[in-house]
């Protein structure tokens, strides 16, 4: 999780914010003043944000594709990136 090891050796993704978030938790007086670094950190560990925006982009183009509205689908498809 945040021991700095990446899948492929080098930094993991998320190494950064935790290390924001723990330098963070140790400098702070109360542990709710480090909401935002934990919210990023967070996000990088499950990605919700992304993903929600990303159903969102898929639910739209379908609604337009329904009413043939839809523009030329790109090279790659937003379905094939999940």
């Amino acid at each position: 999780m945040a021991s700095g090891w990446g899948v492929r050796g080098g930094t993991g993704r998320c190494y950064p914010f935790w290390v924001d978030f723990q330098s963070c938790m140790k400098t702070a007086p109360k542990a709710d003043s480090c909401a935002c670094e934990r919210e990023d950190y967070f996000e990088c560990l499950h990605r919700r944000k992304e993903i929600t925006r990303i159903n969102q982009i898929i639910k739209e183009y379908d609604r337009l594709e329904k009413e043939q509205k839809a523009p030329k689908p790109p090279v790659r498809s937003v379905r094939e990136s999940m």
